[in-house]
């Protein structure tokens, strides 16, 4: 299973996980609790897991 590590690290750092392994059963827990709960109505839910842009790096832009 190939996995961005950096999607990886930040969901380590942010969730205080222990390892990879972790953080993969956080996002599979995460997402089938999602659509397990509310069939339909998931769209309308927004977590952190719902925005894919907030996995992407976020550059430090202090030009100064």
């Amino acid at each position: 299973m190939e996995i961005d590590d950096d999607l990886v690290q930040e969901a380590i750092r942010r969730y205080h996980l222990a390892d990879a392994r972790e953080a993969v059963h956080l996002a599979l827990r995460t997402l089938l609790d999602d659509t397990a709960d509310a069939p339909g109505d998931h769209e309308d839910i927004y977590d952190e897991f719902s925005d894919l842009g907030a996995w992407q790096p976020h550059r430090n832009s202090d030009g100064g």
